[in-house]
């Protein structure tokens, strides 16, 4: 699970980078956001070097896909080619999620693949909460930078924190329809609630207390909310992950 959650992660830091404006954002931040990638993308390729058989270095090799996607979008944000880092970011982002679906293995329902699902939200939720914190980072020496590239990433965090909220509630009754849990609560009902309450509901509160600090421009107000929203997100969505294995459902 390791390795899937570093790569979801991966990818989540390139949507970030992708959705972003670049600009209106710094390039430190745009080349942070590479470098962040890529070093998330090369512990997971470390771990998934353990794995032996074929499958396990099918999985390698589309890391290493990953990496050079990462590194054209370093590349192009060195070098000033915004629309090659955007393209490059978003492909990254894609094929991140692509491959955590791989990884997490999770067999589909009535014919749907819950796993696709799952590792978007997984991976834009935990990237876009950690790249908006660092943005608001940014703001300590961009003092000429406007308020509206935070103010946007900021509101897909809420947003998806939300859609993340409302697919669990809607997804798991369904899927539990179809794929039955033998004792889902009498197991598994602590972890899914630390999962609601630490990773989805606190997290929205703070996600709009740091909305309400930007609009005043209190931008380290809400750096340091973010802060801490992003520990509980990171542990939400590694229980969602753990409990999506292990039950089939989607968490």
């Amino acid at each position: 699970m390791t390795e899937t959650f570093l790569i979801l992660l991966a990818g989540g830091i390139m949507f970030a980078a992708a959705y972003s404006d670049p600009r209106q954002v710094t390039l430190q931040w745009l080349r942070l956001a590479g470098i962040l990638a890529l070093s998330m993308t090369g512990l997971g390729m470390f771990f998934l070097a353990q794995r032996t058989g074929g499958a396990g270095r099918g999985l390698w090799l589309g890391s290493v896909a990953l990496a050079v996607l990462i590194l054209i979008q370093l590349v192009g944000a060195q070098t000033g080619r915004l629309w090659l880092e955007q393209l490059a970011a978003g492909f990254a982002f894609l094929w991140a999620v692509v491959l955590g679906a791989s990884l997490t293995r999770v067999p589909p329902i009535r014919q749907i693949d819950i796993g696709y699902g799952t590792a978007a939200g997984v991976s834009i939720l935990i990237g876009t909460v950690l790249m908006d914190m660092l943005l608001g980072h940014a703001y300590l020496t961009a003092a000429k930078m406007t308020i509206a590239p935070f103010r946007r990433l900021n509101f897909v965090l809420g947003m998806m924190i939300l859609v993340r909220a409302v697919g669990l509630a809607v997804g798991v009754p369904w899927a539990y329809h179809y794929r039955p849990v033998y004792l889902l609560w009498g197991e598994w009902g602590l972890l899914i609630i630390t999962r609601v309450l630490v990773g989805l509901a606190v997290p929205g509160v703070f996600a709009y207390m740091a909305h309400d600090c930007i609009k005043r421009r209190a931008t380290q107000s809400a750096t340091g909310i973010l802060y801490v929203a992003g520990v509980l997100v990171f542990i939400g969505e590694l229980l969602a992950l753990y409990l999506t294995r292990a039950t089939g459902l989607p968490f």
